[in-house]
């Protein structure tokens, strides 16, 4: 009797301990099940959202689209208003106005020379008043100065080192500028040698009655200080827009 009735109180302890595993077990099923209703909140939470974000993204493609195209017409205006660069042509540009920057001043520094030794020649070997003296011994420096000062300012230009786009045109900007410069000087300086000429002209009229000669040459030194006048006021009317052209290629 006595070991049925401890084998019983066993058994009513291990229902006891079933239940109570039991309803532990309900426990933790009651908490998955809140788990999962609110894993289906944030899920719900997320969709709406997504949703939103898809509304808003809708609502503003009118806007980017035309912001788009806004950007796109910006981009073909500023192709249209900027000029290609043939670099192939401006090479040989360059090079062809370095060879003649080259001849120029070879050809100023000879010219030069050339008058100077013909007003010292008249200096040394021919018969010539104290007026003509001085006159021809003042003229006689200034064509080979002048010259030399070409050649000088020719040189500079012609040994500018163009590695780049940017650097030729650089020095076609710098060529222009100095071509202005050298027909300003040159101009200065015929009329320096026309109005020399001029008061010899008039000193030899009137002592020697020599107007053929002397006429002649005044008369031949006014076209060039003519044509040297016409060309400079080209260039310099010409110099901005010129000026202007490079710039818009940079």
């Amino acid at each position: 009797m006595s070991d049925n009735k401890k084998a019983m109180s066993d058994n009513k302890k291990a229902m006891s301990e079933n239940e109570k595993a039991m309803s532990d077990n309900k426990k933790m099923i009651s908490e998955d099940k809140e788990a999962i209703s609110e894993d289906k909140k944030l899920v719900n939470e997320y969709r709406e959202g997504m949703r939103d974000q898809e509304s808003d993204t809708s609502a503003n493609s009118p806007q980017i689209s035309e912001l788009d195209k806004q950007f796109s017409h910006w981009q073909s205006a500023y192709k249209d208003a900027t000029p290609s660069v043939d670099t192939g042509s401006l090479i040989k540009e360059i090079k062809s106005a370095r060879f003649k920057l080259k001849l120029k001043g070879a050809v100023d520094l000879l010219l030069g020379l050339a008058v100077s030794v013909w007003c010292l020649t008249l200096v040394l070997f021919e018969p010539l008043s104290t007026y003509q003296f001085l006159l021809f011994m003042v003229l006689t420096p200034i064509p080979a100065a002048f010259g030399a000062w070409g050649y000088w300012v020719r040189q500079k230009q012609w040994k500018v080192q163009t590695l780049d786009v940017q650097s030729m045109l650089a020095f076609k900007q710098n060529q222009l500028k100095q071509q202005l410069h050298y027909w300003k000087i040159s101009l200065y300086g015929c009329l320096a040698l026309w109005c020399g000429l001029l008061a010899l002209a008039v000193f030899n009229v009137l002592m020697f009655n020599a107007f053929t000669l002397w006429g002649t040459q005044l008369l031949i030194n006014s076209v060039v200080v003519y044509i040297v006048y016409r060309r400079y006021k080209k260039l310099n009317a010409d110099l901005p827009s010129a000026l202007k052209k490079i710039e818009d290629m940079k």
